[in-house]
């Protein structure tokens, strides 16, 4: 067998056209009528009954076939027909999803043309001096950041940030530095995150209440404010430290370990370290369950040289833990030694019995 015959690919189609089986089933049908109409000329030739029933009865079997080969070519001219039609109905369905897949990569190619436009105009409008125009650009870049597409996306976060960094000392841009938080925010809501580390400094600022940014590599936040509402909406904080910043009332999550010079007021602590208490200030803190994973404040060493161990600090911040409820820890430590022991009913019935005492003094 030669290569040109070997490489040759076998059709899927009948090599017999439906052309050539209709040809043959008109042929066979013409055929089937000559022979029918001699047949019935021999048959009827002869004026006996009997020898015409014999002559009928030898030709039965000869009919039968003619009509069976004349059926035969009418079914394979009909497959071969449906056959042909499939297949262009099939090359007709190929040529469309041809066509939508072009049409696609055009509406991709467009869009993507659309989103590095909408991204070049916001970024251009942030230097605008009217504020309206600013926050447009916000607009903008947050249809980018937002966008089914992602191609851009990490830019536009990029320009958010440092739009963020730029206005956030000044109060008088108090409405674009929130919009370019919030805009931040929603990118990082649908998992984009820029590439730059802000720091924020709230000090000196009439209103210092700190405020939950997302999306950004790292975020240092200095001498803010924070409560819980606004807290619990950090998506990663452990990509977050703190320094100078009071907390009032939150909820301290397990990974929160980085802090410095802050003061935790009415908080619930969820972990802590010896060095979280050497570094930090805790007024009324609850304690109960939580995580203490720093060092024994009972080692020989520190006996010997008379050094109190950071934990004596929670001593006198009217710190406790619920009875039932004590710190957990992997050394054997007594915390009523440094927390205060808490009833479940203890700070109820002390504030029955300051309301006793105001009703009797009135």
């Amino acid at each position: 067998m030669t290569p040109d015959l070997e490489d040759r690919p076998v059709p899927n189609e009948p090599q017999i056209k439906a052309d050539t089986w209709f040809g043959m089933a008109i042929a066979g049908f013409v055929i089937a009528i000559v022979a029918f109409v001699s047949a019935g000329l021999w048959v009827f030739s002869t004026g006996e009954e009997l020898k015409m029933v014999q002559k009928a009865q030898a030709f039965t079997p000869f009919g039968a076939a003619l009509v069976a080969i004349v059926t035969f070519f009418t079914i394979a001219w009909r497959g071969v027909l449906n056959t042909t039609q499939l297949a262009y109905q099939a090359q007709q369905l190929a040529h469309q999803a041809d066509q939508l897949a072009q049409t696609k990569r055009q509406n991709d190619s467009k869009d993507e043309e659309n989103l590095a436009k909408l991204l070049m105009d916001g970024a251009k409008l942030l230097g605008d001096e009217k504020e309206s125009h600013v926050l447009a650009g916000v607009a903008a870049l947050q249809a980018v950041v937002t966008s089914t597409r992602a191609t851009f996306a990490p830019h536009a976060m990029d320009i958010l940030a440092d739009l963020i960094q730029a206005t956030h000392a000044d109060y008088e841009k108090r409405k674009v530095f929130n919009a370019a938080k919030q805009a931040l925010n929603n990118g990082a809501a649908r998992g984009q995150r820029a590439q730059r580390s802000l720091s924020i400094d709230f000090s000196g600022l009439k209103i210092p209440n700190g405020v939950a940014i997302n999306g950004v590599s790292f975020i240092h936040y200095v001498d803010a404010t924070f409560y819980d509402d606004q807290f619990q909406l950090f998506a990663d904080i452990s990509a977050v430290h703190f320094k100078g910043c009071l907390f009032e009332e939150c909820s301290l999550p397990a990974e929160m370990t980085v802090s410095r010079d802050c003061t935790f007021d009415s908080c619930k602590i969820a972990k802590f370290t010896t060095s979280m208490v050497k570094n930090n200030t805790f007024d009324d803190c609850d304690f109960s369950g939580a995580i203490y994973s720093g060092s024994s404040p009972f080692g020989s060493r520190l006996k010997e040289i008379n050094q109190r161990h950071p934990l004596h600090k929670l001593i006198s911040g009217g710190n406790y833990f619920r009875l039932g409820e004590p710190v957990r820890s992997r050394h054997s430590i007594d915390w009523s030694l440094f927390l205060d022991c808490f009833r479940g009913l203890d700070i109820e019935d002390s504030d029955e019995e300051d309301t006793e005492a105001a009703l009797d003094d009135t």
